[in-house]
C-alpha cells in the first residue's frame, strides 16, 4: 500500500502526530495533492502560518521555514505579515525569499518588518551593506504594492545600537535639512506600483534602518506620497540633525496621530512641524521633552500636576491668576503633585500647607492699571502679608513700571518687614533692581 492510497482524512491525522514536522516539507514537494496536504500542517506546526487567521509570524528563530513558505501555492489574502531579520550573515538568502513571499501574496492587510542594522564590521564591507538596504527597501516596496494599510519597521530586540561613526553616516548629507545629490543617487526610491496603491495609512518608523543613506529617499516618498492619518516615530540612536532634517521635508495633510517616542528633536522643529500639521488631533511626547517650567492657570495647571507624573527636571511651576488675595488652599492644591519633584527631601516637614514649602520665590505682576499702586507702600504691606504662609520662601519679584516710585526705599522696607527674605527684585522695563 502506497502513502497516496490513504484517504486525506488518515494521512492528516497521520502528519498531526509526527515528531518532527520537517518530513512534511519534502513530501510536499512530491505532487500536487501532498502539498496541499502537508505543507499546511507543516507551516502550522513550525507556528509560522495560521490558515484559520491568514496571518504569517516568523520570529528570528524561525527563517529556515522561510524556503517552505516560498513554495506555497495556497497564500493569497494575508491579514498580519511578521518577520525577524536578525542575523546579519545569512539575511541577504533570507530577505531574498522573503521577498519571493511577499510577491506570491495578493494583499497584505498589515506588516511590521524587523531589520537588524548592519554594524561596523559587516561581513562584506560598503558594497553588502548598499546591497542590504537595497532588498530591504525592495521588500518595503512589495509590501506596499500588495495594499498594506499598516506598516511597522523595527529593530529587533537586542540589537546593537548605532555606534559613533554610524550615527555620522545617519547625519551625513542631511544636516542642514537638504537633500544631497550625492546621497540620494544612491538611494531607492518609493516604486511606482506601490505609489498607484497609496493604500498606507499608518507607518511607524521604529528603527533606525529607515534613516540610512541608501532608504532615505524612499521614506520621504512615503511620508510625502501616502494620505496618512498616523505617524510614529521610535528613533533613540537617531542624531537630531537627521530626525529634524526628515521632518522639515515632510508635509502629511492627512496627519491626525502623532507619536515621538524617544526622539532627539529640537522643540523648535516640532513646533514648525505642528505648525504644518494642524489637523493633528492626538500628540504622544513620551520621554520627548524634559520640562523644567510649568506655567498655566489654577485650573489647568492642577490638571496638568494631577494627570501626569511630575517631569524628572521641573523645577519652576507659576500659576497664572488674576487675584487680589491668595487663595492658599488653591495654591497648595495646585503644587502639591509637584512638592515632591521641588523640594529638597531633607527640608520636607509635617504642615498644614506642606507644598507651599516648595515655594522659593513669589512674582507679583503689575498692569499698567496698577502701576499707581505698585508706587505706594501698601503694595509692599500686602506682599508681606502674602509671602507669610511660604516657609521657603528665598525671593520675592515684583513685575511691572517703576516711574516716579522711590524703588530703593520700597525695597528696603519690603526687606525690613519680611527678614527672612533674601533677595527682592523689581523688574521694570529698565534693568531690575535688587535689594
Amino acid at each position: 500500500m502506497s502513502l497516496l492510497s490513504l484517504p486525506n482524512e488518515v494521512l492528516l491525522v497521520v502528519f498531526c502526530h509526527l515528531d518532527d514536522p520537517y518530513p512534511l516539507f519534502p513530501l510536499s514537494t512530491l505532487c500536487r495533492r501532498l502539498h496541499f496536504l502537508c505543507l499546511p500542517v507543516y507551516l502550522l506546526r513550525r507556528g509560522v502560518y495560521d490558515d484559520s487567521s491568514c496571518n504569517i509570524s516568523i520570529a528570528a528563530e524561525q527563517v529556515d521555514a522561510l524556503p517552505a513558505l516560498q513554495t506555497s501555492l495556497f497564500l493569497g489574502t494575508v491579514q498580519s505579515l511578521f518577520c525577524t531579520f536578525s542575523n546579519p550573515y545569512s539575511q541577504n538568502k533570507d530577505l531574498a525569499r522573503f521577498h519571493r513571499v511577499c510577491c506570491m501574496l495578493t494583499s497584505i492587510r498589515k506588516a511590521q518588518l524587523r531589520f537588524t542594522p548592519p554594524s561596523d564590521d559587516y561581513p562584506g564591507g560598503t558594497q553588502e551593506e548598499e546591497a542590504y538596504f537595497t532588498q530591504v527597501v525592495d521588500i518595503l516596496n512589495k509590501v506596499l504594492e500588495k495594499s498594506c494599510t499598516t506598516l511597522t519597521v523595527d529593530t529587533p530586540l537586542g540589537a546593537t545600537p548605532a555606534t559613533s561613526s554610524r550615527k555620522r553616516g545617519l547625519q551625513h548629507g542631511l544636516a542642514r535639512g537638504t537633500r544631497q545629490p550625492a546621497i540620494l543617487t544612491s538611494s531607492i526610491s518609493l516604486s511606482p506600483g506601490a505609489l498607484r496603491r497609496r493604500s498606507l495609512s499608518t507607518f511607524r518608523i521604529h528603527s533606525e534602518t529607515l534613516f540610512a543613506p541608501h532608504c532615505r529617499a524612499w521614506t520621504l516618498d512615503v511620508l510625502n506620497s501616502f494620505p496618512l492619518t498616523s505617524l510614529s516615530i521610535h528613533a533613540p540612536s537617531v542624531p537630531t540633525a537627521a530626525l529634524d532634517a526628515l521632518l522639515s521635508q515632510t508635509e502629511i495633510p492627512t496627519l491626525s496621530d502623532l507619536a515621538l517616542v524617544h526622539c532627539r528633536i529640537t522643540p523648535a522643529r516640532l513646533h514648525l512641524f505642528l505648525a504644518l500639521h494642524p489637523s493633528i488631533t492626538t500628540l504622544h511626547l513620551d520621554n520627548l521633552l524634559s520640562p523644567r517650567t510649568l506655567s498655566a492657570t489654577p485650573a489647568q495647571l492642577a490638571y496638568l500636576l494631577h494627570a501626569m507624573p511630575p517631569p524628572p527636571a521641573l523645577r519652576t511651576v507659576r500659576i497664572h491668576s488674576h487675584m487680589t488675595h491668595v487663595d492658599l488652599r488653591l495654591a497648595d492644591a495646585s503644587l502639591r503633585p509637584a512638592a515632591p519633584r521641588l523640594v529638597p527631601r531633607q527640608s520636607r516637614s509635617r504642615s498644614s500647607s506642606p507644598a507651599l514649602r516648595a515655594v522659593s520665590t513669589l512674582e507679583f505682576v503689575f498692569a499698567d492699571a496698577d502701576a499707581g499702586e505698585a508706587r505706594g507702600f501698601a503694595v509692599y504691606a500686602a506682599i508681606a502679608k502674602w509671602a507669610a504662609p511660604f516657609p521657603g520662601l528665598q525671593t520675592v519679584e515684583l513685575v511691572g513700571s517703576s516711574a516716579g516710585a522711590d524703588t530703593a526705599r520700597i525695597l528696603a522696607a519690603f526687606q525690613a518687614r519680611v527678614p527672612g527674605v533674601e533677595k527682592m527684585v523689581w523688574r521694570t522695563n529698565d534693568s531690575p533692581r535688587t535689594a
